[in-house]
This record gives structure tokens, C-alpha cells and sequence, in this order.
């Protein structure tokens, strides 16, 4: 999951609900990097098929190691017999302003990381968990007054984003974009299904919000502990996703902390007053509305959606699943 905090005020995007910790055995001598050379065989399709028609599911990940190649004919050759590219529910913010409008309120947006009321995080986190973050700071930020008056929110976020670049390990998304692409050479439409929420005024919103506090302490700490616990084991995961192996990819533990950070914006005041509340359900709905209306009418449909919301208990496949989807994993070949 990506959460890229200040932008999500003018422009979100729905962020996936992480799988939730399940028991799992890390694999035996994963070590804090894995070096990942050479293309990448590529990872497997799900098929959710429903009347004779098939929609052919891509996960997408991320993190995943800086420079990682992996094949994408399967994909080419997949789309190219296909009627419809589907990409992943997604949400934004519209603001009705232009872009130098926007950039206007650059200086608001960065007002509104620092805590409105002036406390720094050790006034407001638990001593244990200031201890910890105070370690982690000094191993992945450095000397950074500044960030001691920040929300926890964005501190987390920051740090994290810190960590995974350490490890070696880019944010940067590597399916979408390729299957964009190529549904592009092949003459395939595309489509998003997006959930626009009006926020109104941009401007009195972001000064709201810079009045509100945030319950964010649980976010802060389930960041810590996904650095702590999972950053090491990411690359290898990646490394799974790769070459298909969904088995050894659903082996590793990760720690869910989207959630509880998705949950402390959009489920305060000032989220749930701009009608931000429930927006993932929303997004997640019309994304399975999306495929249903395509599947009516498309022998082949190929869907892109992050694995973490895919594979979820309770995620989109058990969703289409809900709806009379017959649903069939990707088989990987050692």
C-alpha cells in the first residue's frame, strides 16, 4: 500500500486493505534484501468465470525490489484476446481548481502535517512507542527536528517510505502502467472505476483540517511494527509475486497497518463531514459493478488490482465469489 498523505487531500487513491496477520512461517534464512536478477517469469492469472465468460485477474504489488524486471507476454498475449482492461477502484477528491490553483495551496498542505496543537509526538505517543520510534528515526531519517512536530500519520508515513528505500525496495507501481500500455498496442479499451468525492472549497477544508486533531496513534505504531517485522521479508515477497508462487507469497506475514491509517482520515470529523467515511466500500462496489457490466457483455475481460486487496478474507475475490463467480488460482509451476 501506497498512502500518500498530503496529496490525498486534493487527489486519493483508493488504498488496499492489507491482508490481515495470519499465522505464517517467514521462509527459512530470508535475509533484510534480496538481490533479484534477470526477468522474473511473471506472476499467474486468477479466472473469475460467470455465464461462459472470463475475467482474467493480474495482481499488483508493491513494494517491490528497485529494478525488478519480470514478462509481461502473458499479459500481452492475454490482453490481445481480450475485449476490456479493468483497472483497480480507485477514489479522488475533486476540488474544482486548475493546477496553479493547486499548487497555491502547497503551503497549507504542508502546514496541515504538524499537529494543530502545537504538541510534539513525544507529548503525544506512549513512552514505549516513542522509544521505538525514536530508534527507528535514527536508522532510517537522521537528525530531523522537525519531524518531531508532525502527526503521527505523517511521521509514520514518512519513515516507512525512509525504510523501504534502505532496503532497497521501490514504492513505484510496475503492473498498471505496463498494462495500460499494452492494452494501448494491442487496441484495447480501458477503463477505471473511480468514486469522486466533492470536498467543496479546498481551501476551508484544508484550513479544517488543520484545526482537527486525528486519532492516528494506532496507525503509528502498526507502521512501526510493519518496519519492523515485514520490510526485510518484502523483496523476497516480490521476488514470489514474480515468479507466481501465491503459496509462498501468502506464507509471509504482513502486518496490517493501511487499515488503521486509512481509518484516522477518513473516519474523523473532518473525513467523515467531507463524505469520505465510506469511500472504500464505495470504490470496492463499483469496481465489482464494473466487472459484472463487462463480463454481460465481453467473452475475455483482464482486471489489474493490488493482491493485498485481492486475497483478503473478505477481499474482491470473495466478493465475486458472493456473486456466483466460479474462481479458479493461478497455478505455479517450480
Amino acid at each position: 500500500m501506497r498512502l500518500i498523505l498530503l496529496p490525498l487531500l486534493l487527489s486519493i487513491s483508493a488504498s488496499p486493505v492489507l491482508s490481515q496477520d495470519v499465522p505464517a512461517t517467514p521462509p527459512v534464512g530470508a535475509a533484510n534484501t534480496v538481490e533479484v536478477k534477470g526477468v522474473l517469469p511473471g506472476p499467474g492469472f486468477w479466472q473469475a468465470s460467470k455465464g461462459g465468460n472470463t475475467v482474467w485477474i493480474l495482481a499488483s504489488i508493491r513494494p517491490v525490489p528497485k529494478g525488478m524486471e519480470w514478462e509481461t507476454i502473458k499479459l500481452e498475449r492475454r490482453l490481445a484476446e481480450s475485449q476490456a482492461l479493468i483497472g483497480g477502484p480507485s477514489v479522488k477528491l475533486d476540488s474544482k481548481l486548475g493546477f496553479f490553483a493547486k499548487i497555491g495551496l502547497v503551503p497549507s498542505l504542508l502546514k496541515a502535517r504538524k499537529n494543530p496543537d502545537g504538541r510534539t509526538l513525544q507529548e503525544i505517543l506512549p513512552p514505549e512507542t516513542y522509544r521505538r520510534w525514536q530508534n527507528m528515526k535514527q536508522k532510517y531519517i537522521g537528525n530531523d527536528k522537525d519531524i518531531e512536530s508532525w502527526r503521527p500519520i505523517f511521521a509514520a508515513q514518512e519513515l516507512y517510505e525512509k525504510a523501504i528505500r534502505k532496503a532497497g525496495l521501490s514504492n513505484e507501481g510496475i503492473v498498471w502502467p505496463e498494462a495500460k500500455d499494452l492494452a494501448k498496442k494491442v487496441d484495447v479499451p480501458v477503463t477505471r472505476p473511480v468514486i469522486t468525492v466533492d470536498i467543496g472549497d479546498p481551501k476551508k477544508f484544508i484550513k479544517e483540517f488543520n484545526k482537527r486533531a486525528l486519532s492516528d496513534v494506532a496507525c503509528f505504531e502498526k507502521t512501526l511494527d510493519s518496519i519492523e517485522r515485514d520490510v526485510q521479508f518484502m523483496a523476497e515477497r516480490g521476488r514470489l509475486w514474480a515468479v507466481g508462487d501465491i503459496a509462498g507469497y501468502r506464507r509471509i506475514v504482513q502486518t496490517d497497518f493501511s487499515g488503521a491509517c486509512i481509518d484516522a482520515l477518513v473516519g474523523s470529523g473532518i473525513g467523515q463531514s467531507a463524505g469520505l467515511g465510506d469511500v472504500q466500500q464505495r470504490a470496492r462496489s463499483a469496481w465489482l459493478q464494473a466487472v459484472d457490466a463487462a463480463v454481460a457483455k465481453n467473452r475475455s475481460t483482464v482486471a489489474v488490482v493490488n493482491i493485498a486487496d485481492l486475497i483478503a478474507p473478505g477481499g474482491l475475490l470473495d466478493r465475486l465469489q458472493a456473486r456466483g463467480y466460479v474462481i479458479t488460482e493461478p497455478v505455479y509451476v517450480p
